[in-house]
Order: structure tokens, then sequence, then C-alpha cells
């Protein structure tokens, strides 16, 4: 009696001659949406919201990030984005859409570059959709970009990419710019190290490779003139790479490595870790973390260069750069839980490349997003409707099997040009943006941000008056706390607003600035139309901002007064998040 046959159902793997590179593209693009619609890590969104604050305020100048210049000049122009629109730098969905966009351009440009490595590798349609799905749908690669809003990626891409001319000598015209490019993007770029050096001693003989010297000065002249306009090129390369190794002092912070199976993790990387190698001589320091770890690197790095250095083979390479990137973590102190995942994207190539690596790429990808987990549990609103939405995708599928397997899937994906999925895939990123910035707008008919309103007039007597920002020029900040929006000042001073139409009351929290460490003394005064209508009473420095709610019916003007009590010294007063609530 024969037997029956199984149900087929379609897969994209299904048919020979199938490589839909556009449809790959396009789930990218979403999936990187979807998930920049948790909530981040806060620590980490925080730098954002203020980097970009400070970009707003100063330009680069006295710019206090330790971060390389190329990620900033793209968070510069997020914050002209968003002060053309009259909108705050705010952890919310739209800073972490804007924010994750070159995570999404460096994904998709991380599948094309994967696609020209599995052509020339002669994969079959299988081996080409297996290798181009677990890019796009890498767990470390989502979960560090979109999930978490950090933008390894960025760096992470441009190194590999490098690695990939240098090696596979194609385009080595442009190895040195990415080079360059790649080391301005982020300090980390010297995990492999010891494998580039050798790679550019093997193509010395190459003119393409040094015709490209002049484009990557050029490359790093244009990234650093903002810095050297503002006059403060010193303060970034001491804030993003001399110090970026004594930033963090500890054994490893958070990262799953040799340090953290001492026990170690966030502890002091001083710490002698045999009790029996403590003692008054000064070479007890070597069975610290700190030394230890960078003796074993170095000694390793050695190898590996040697390694390259002996050998043109270009499988040698790939598997010395995947271990030097994971050693790089593996070993040195103060490693971060994201710090394995450039070893994750380097893997992915090589595997493209050599399908022997195909198990380092998904065994990598793995240990990398598991690290990333231990401290970032998925949040948000967007992913809990994603998930309910899967579900309920799951449960229709198993209840009609027979209609889903009827539907053309072929036809859906395989006869629309890359060109269209690629002009989707944009549309959809810039639908979304507009969905975000509509909701970050600021509303007038709920409330209106005083900051925003024009025609006031402001008497102080020291400094200028400062929106969104202290009147030092940092971020506003009482009490501990950060604040997005508010009028920072100096005691003595006034503020007179125009009451918008409608407005039925007015809002605020009053504060001396955190600038002033526990200095300043002052009072805060509300007036509307010249009438008191509410006093703070003395307040000082270090202390918390107090709440301040008015009636502002049939008033004309809002004046916000603060007076200095005693010296009139350190006096920052700052007026947080001021609103008009409107009648509805």
């Amino acid at each position: 009696m024969p037997q029956r046959s199984a149900t087929q159902y379609p897969s994209v793997f299904s048919h020979s001659g199938e490589r839909p590179l556009g449809f790959w593209l396009m789930v990218v693009t979403i999936v990187n949406i979807l998930l920049a619609s948790t909530d981040g890590f806060g620590s980490d969104i925080a730098f954002w919201v203020d980097w970009i604050g400070q970009l707003q305020r100063n330009g680069f100048e006295n710019l206090e990030a330790n971060y390389p210049p190329l990620y900033m000049h793209w968070l510069w122009l997020v914050g002209k984005f968003m002060s053309g629109l009259q909108i705050t730098p705010e952890a919310n969905l739209l800073l972490r859409h804007l924010c994750n966009a070159p995570i999404v351009l460096a994904h998709g440009l991380l599948l094309l570059l994967l696609d020209r490595c599995l052509k020339r590798s002669v994969a079959n349609d299988l081996e080409w959709n297996i290798v181009i799905g677990f890019a796009a749908l890498n767990p470390a690669l989502l979960i560090d970009g979109p999930l978490w809003g950090q933008v390894d990626l960025l760096f992470s891409f441009l190194l590999v990419l490098a690695l990939y001319t240098l090696i596979e000598g194609r385009y080595l015209i442009l190895s040195l710019p990415i080079l360059v490019i790649a080391v301005l993007t982020k300090f980390q770029t010297i995990c492999v190290a010891p494998v580039i050096l050798p790679l550019l001693w093997h193509r010395r003989h190459s003119h393409r490779l040094w015709f490209g010297a002049v484009p990557a000065l050029g490359i790093a002249v244009l990234l650093l003139l903002p810095y050297f306009l503002a006059g403060s090129t010193g303060s970034m390369f001491d804030q993003t790479y001399l110090k970026a190794s004594s930033l963090y002092p500890y054994a490893t912070m958070n990262g799953a490595n040799l340090w953290y199976l001492f026990g170690l993790n966030m502890r002091p990387d001083s710490l002698v870790i045999f009790d029996w190698a403590a003692s008054p001589e000064g070479w007890y320091r070597l069975f610290t973390p700190k030394y230890l770890g960078m003796g074993f690197y170095a000694a390793l790095g050695l190898v590996l260069t040697t390694s390259s250095f002996l050998t043109q083979q270009k499988s040698t390479h790939w598997r010395n750069a995947i271990i030097s990137a994971c050693a790089f973590f593996l070993l040195l102190p103060a490693m971060h839980e994201r710090y394995m995942f450039p070893a994750a994207v380097i893997a992915l190539v090589a595997a493209a490349c050599n399908r022997q690596f195909a198990v380092h790429a998904v065994w990598i990808s793995l240990l990398s997003a598991a690290n990333i987990l231990l401290l970032l549990p998925p949040r948000g609103i967007a992913l809990e409707y994603a998930v309910a939405a899967l579900t309920v995708l799951f449960v229709l599928w198993m209840l009609a099997p027979r209609l889903w397997a009827s539907i053309h899937w072929r036809a859906c994906y395989a006869r629309i040009p890359i060109s269209a999925w690629l002009i989707l895939a944009f549309s959809s990123w810039l639908a979304t943006t507009g969905f975000h910035v509509n909701r970050a707008l600021p509303s007038h008919e709920g409330w209106i941000d005083a900051t925003s309103i024009t025609g006031r007039m402001v008497q102080q007597e020291w400094g200028d008056l400062a929106l969104n920002a202290a009147v030092s020029g940092r971020a506003l900040r009482v009490g501990g706390e950060k604040f997005a929006s508010g009028f920072g000042t100096h005691a003595a001073s006034s503020i007179t607003i125009p009451v918008p139409q409608k407005a039925i009351s007015f809002s605020t929290r009053a504060g001396i600035d955190d600038a002033t460490e526990g200095g300043g003394y002052a009072e805060f005064s509300i007036l509307a139309d010249n009438a008191l209508v509410w006093k703070s009473g003395p307040m000082s420095g270090g202390k918390s901002a107090v709440n301040a709610q008015v009636d502002v019916r049939n008033a004309k003007t809002l004046t916000l007064v603060t007076d200095a009590l005693g010296e009139n010294r350190s006096d920052h007063a700052d007026w947080i998040h001021p609103r008009f609530h409107l009648e509805q």
C-alpha cells in the first residue's frame, strides 16, 4: 500500500535558481524597524540623548563624548533634523529609530557583501539562502543593534570589508580608506591588528593599495575638520583613544570571558589573582587581570602575526582574524558584554568565502547574542505586539495549512526586481520615520512646551538664557536627575512669556542645577500678569526639583522669576519642562 506523502509547504529554498536578495534586504529593514521600537538599553540611549543635546547647543565645541567622529557626525545630523522640527531630544521611539538608521544601512550592505562572497565561492541556491537568511536574522546582529541600541555593526562591517579587500585581493584601492573610516568609527577596530599588518605587508607591491592613501588622508581630514574648527581635536582624541583603555578599570564589565570565570566581574583590574603573588615588590602587578590579559593577548597576537606573515593562504588569514577578535574579548580586561560582536561579523563573511567557517559563524553568533542577553532582557510594547502577532499567524497556519500552501509564494518575491525591493524598504523606513515624528512633535492639542514659544522677554544678571540646557551649556540636571527640556538661567533673572490661546494652566519644575556641585541659593517665583501666583521658598544646590502648577485662565503673560539669596554666586537656576496646558 503506497504511503501518503507529507504535505509540501513552500519555501524560499524550494526552487532552483532562486536567490531573492531584495526580499532578504526587505526582511532586514522590517525586522530592524520593529526591534528598534523596543526600550533599548537605557544608559546607552541616554548617551545618545546627551550627545545630541550637546551638539545642538554647542556643535563640536567642548563636546564631552567618548565616541569617535563618524557616528558623532550622524548624531549631529539627527540633532539638526530634530531642531528643525522643534523636537526636544528624548529617549523616545523617534530617537531610537534615527539612531539605528546607520545600522539598517550597514546590515543591508553586509548582505550585499555576503552575496558577492557566495557568488565567488560558487555556492548553490540552498547554501546562498541559508547564509543570507542567517545573516539577515542573525541573533547577535539584531540584539546588539536595534534591540540594544548600539552601533557596533557599523564599525564591524567596515572592519570586515577592509579584511575582505586585503585577504581576497579585491578593490585594494579601498583598503586604506575603509580602515581609516573604521578606526574613526570605533577604537575596537584594533582587535584584528595582528592580521591587518601582515596583510598590508603581503600587498605592499600593489600600486592600487597605496593609491588609496590619498583618499584615506582626505577622509580623515574631512571627519576631523569640525573638531579642528571647534578647537576640540585634542579633547576628542584624549576621550576616545588615549583614555579608552583606562575608562573602565575593571577585569570585565559583564563580558563572560576568562576573568568572568575567576569571579572578577566588575572587580578592579588591579586585583592580584593569586594570593601567593601578593608581595611588596612591584612584580606582583604582573598577576593582575590588567597585565596578565595584555600579556596573554600580546603573546597570541605575535603568534597570529607570524602565522599570517608566513603564508598567503586566504583561509589562514580568515581563521587568524576570527581568533584575534575572539581573543581580544576573551583575554583583555574591561571587556563589555558586546565586545565579542566583531568576531561574529568576521565569521559570517569568512563562512561566505569558505564554508569551513560555517560552524564558527553559528557558534560565535550564538555566544555573542547570549553574552548580550545576560544584561539585556528584551522590553518594549512593540516587541510584545510582534510576539502576539506571530502567535496568531502560527495558529492560523496550523488551522489552514493547505490554504497557505496554495499561495504562490514564488510570485511574491522572485519576480520583483531588487530595485523595487530597495524602494519598498526605503519607503517603509521613511513611513516609520514620519509616524515617529508625528508622535514626537510638540502637541498643540494637549500642551505646548514654553521653550518653543517666541516673543519672550528676558532679563538676566549673568550669562545668557539657555534653551534645553543649563546656563553653563551642559545638560539640565537637578538633584542627580537629567532633563531634556527647559530654561537654564542664573539668578537674578526674569523670563516673561506670552500665554497661548486656550491655555488653562501652566506646570513646571524648578531647582538649582547640579553644575554648582551643591552651591547656589535662590528662590523661584511665578507671576501671572505681574501678580504673584506661586513661590518656591529658598532652594539650595543638590536638592531635588520642586513642582509648580498655576492657573493661567485670562492671563496674558507669565513671568518666571529667580531671586538670588545671600551671595549671588553659582545660582544656576533651571525651569524644567515648562508647559502650558490647553483646554481640550
